[in-house]
């Protein structure tokens, strides 16, 4: 059965992500609406959520810059495709499988959302739902969910084809590397995943596989699991008896929550999706693969809302490195981990009866399914080099690799991926940099940004000049070094007065607990650039967090009415309008509808302003996105 690589592209009504925030994402990293108590897990899990902890996401920009305003427009593609699947990976979206068609019965095997539209739900901030997502390095939703990968295609000894992605991440400082292909004898979707440490130190490590798939009233989960660990939204972390009360009902879920099945080491990990006919999903892997988990929404306004603002009902089953997504494991240097993940459709007759009699059956045809399959030629491929190119990613991976070597320090690479050096404008002041130059580049904003002791040295071997300050700056604020940061930012306004260094004065000074000091740096950034939407915001802010409420109405009130007009914009002005005593004008903006469309997952920002300015009203759809 011969497959077909092909690059195409689906048109959808989308929302574009936009260009990235200009301004260094320096402040903490934006959490997960929920934490993990260790108190009463195993030691070993509990040291694997203490360990491993990110604090920015830092050097990436934030992409925060989307609408709600659709239109159609084109999602390329990659498709691996033969007589009996059709699998289409976004290569401009992490390599996203957005969907897995079974051609003899036409079923999508998982979610295929029929719009595109960005959502905060990302480390980044723009997140996307449906389809198989890859997340890779920390807790959350990867950086790269929403950005280009390397993608190539190969050829097989056998002839047959191999899709290969591959990115560097930024911030724990891996590489990996994704080869898919279609089985040659049965309906299944093979997924080799390599991660590659390529520095000397040892470094935080997360994997999680996330399976979006079409929930219905019906859809049932199942896992070869008595137990797991469940986590709400209030933060608790306990251990449950999965069949008693039976969760494997996500359309029954009260209230959204994860389950972390507690699973056998010893046995092939798996987990499996079917709905009331016997027709589903099935995903195995080999054993480092070893963690499985189901997410639902669950019925409540806000688990409602969320899954009509991202564009569709579904839930999640999900495979990962450690028990739950609170871990990170210890990569040591040069380190090299790899785990095959297998995707097949399922007919299953007789899983509609109690969880333990039901997991056997379900249990009994995904071992069936495992031993009709052969991903044996993902092995011969592995470190052989892209053949055809089909996408390219960024130039990091590459401008690394020649910093490492500058310093005579190692960076041992994956034998089956290629950086381009040239890839992009991001790297382009960064090769010059590397070339024995330092471009002066006026005062706009800096494209990138970069982090870590290594570059701070490559720039300060540069002649100074304000961009370098201003760049060390930004490497000792995300690190927290925050008067090793206003020094630089100094040094840079000393020779050019620019908006982004004044920036990051005004946040280290108030960081500094120097609030009215600050405040008036920020207010000369924002002098500098009077458009730029993301710093007016974190002004407005800062005035209303330092109790000066009415001087951010009447700077909110200064503003371009499209800035004005803006959600986040329009909350602050609530805000300001309550704290200064003005309940009229806040009733009447309230009232006045509107959206926020980067509204964070378990943020409650929405139904907050309007129980204070209603109390005696319920708060109404369009502003609920509570998920208790």
């Amino acid at each position: 059965m011969t497959a077909t690589l092909t690059l195409d592209s689906v048109t959808l009504p989308s929302a574009p992500v936009g260009a990235p925030n200009p301004l260094p994402a320096v402040a903490a990293m934006p959490q997960a609406p929920y934490e993990a108590a260790t108190d009463g897990l195993p030691d070993e899990l509990a040291e694997n959520i203490r360990y491993g902890q990110v604090g920015s996401i830092h050097p990436y920009l934030l992409q925060d810059q989307y609408t709600r305003e659709r239109s159609e427009a084109p999602m390329r593609v990659a498709v691996l495709e033969n007589d009996l699947l059709r699998a289409e990976f976004a290569v401009d979206l992490g390599g996203r499988l957005v969907r897995l068609l079974d051609k003899t019965t036409g079923r999508d095997l998982v979610y295929r959302n029929t719009i595109f539209q960005p959502a905060n739900l990302g480390l980044r901030n723009a997140w996307f739902s449906g389809g198989v997502e890859w997340n890779i390095g920390m807790r959350g939703h990867w950086p790269l969910t929403c950005a280009p990968l390397y993608a190539a295609a190969l050829t097989a000894p056998d002839g047959e084809p191999v899709l290969r992605m591959w990115e560097y991440e930024r911030v724990r400082g891996l590489i990996v590397q994704i080869d898919a292909t279609l089985d040659s004898r049965v309906a299944g979707l093979h997924v080799r995943v390599r991660v590659r440490n390529p520095h000397a130190e040892e470094t935080g490590m997360y994997w999680w596989t996330n399976i979006a798939v079409a929930q219905t009233e019906g859809s049932r989960v199942f896992a070869p699991a008595t137990h797991a660990y469940q986590t709400q939204y209030d933060g608790t972390l306990a251990r449950v008896d999965v069949a008693a009360p039976d969760v494997s009902r996500p359309a029954q879920a009260p209230a959204a929550a994860d389950w972390f099945y507690v699973l056998d080491r010893a046995a092939q990990p798996w987990i499996a999706a079917l709905e009331p006919d016997g027709s589903g999903l099935g995903h195995f892997s080999t054993p480092r693969l070893s963690g499985r988990k189901l997410f639902v929404w669950g019925d409540t306004a806000g688990g409602r809302h969320w899954q009509k603002w991202l564009g569709g009902s579904y839930f999640e089953i999900q495979g990962g490195l450690a028990t739950t997504q609170y871990e990170h494991l210890r990569m040591p240097g040069g380190a090299t981990w790899e785990w095959t993940e297998t995707f097949v459709p399922l007919q299953v007759d007789g899983a509609d009866g109690a969880w333990g009699a039901a997991v056997a059956v379900v249990g009994e045809a995904v071992h069936r399914a495992v031993g009709g399959c052969d991903s044996s030629r993902l092995d011969a491929v592995a470190d052989a080099a892209p053949e055809r190119m089909l996408n390219r990613g960024a130039a990091w991976g590459a401008l690394e690799a020649e910093l490492a070597a500058r310093l005579g320090r190692g960076f041992d690479a994956l034998p089956g991926v290629r950086f381009d050096r040239d890839a992009g404008d991001e790297g382009e002041y960064w090769r010059a940099l590397l070339d024995g130059s330092a471009p002066d580049a006026g005062v706009d904003a800096p494209v990138s940004y970069v982090a870590g002791e290594d570059w701070d040295r490559l720039l300060g071997a540069a002649p100074a000049t304000w961009l370098t300050h201003y760049h060390r700056g930004v490497i000792a604020h995300a690190a927290g070094a925050v008067d090793r940061a206003a020094a630089h930012y100094e040094a840079s306004l000393r020779q050019r007065r620019s908006a982004w260094a004044l920036r990051g004065l005004g946040l280290v000074r108030i960081a500094q607990g120097q609030v009215d000091a600050g405040i008036d740096v920020l207010t000369d950034a924002a002098s500098l650039a009077p458009d730029l939407a993301p710093l007016a915001l974190e002004l407005g802010e800062a005035l209303l967090i330092a109790g000066r409420a009415e001087e951010a109405s009447g700077f909110l009130a200064a503003l371009a009415p499209a800035v004005r007009a803006q959600g986040r914009f329009r909350v602050l002005a609530v805000r300001a309008a309550l704290a200064s005593g003005a309940h009229d004008e806040a009733r009447r903006m309230l009232e006045d509808e509107f959206d926020v469309p980067d509204i964070r997952e378990g943020e409650l920002s929405m139904s907050d302003v309007w129980r204070e300015t209603f109390p005696d009203r319920p708060v109404p759809e369009r502003y609920d996105f509570s998920m208790a």
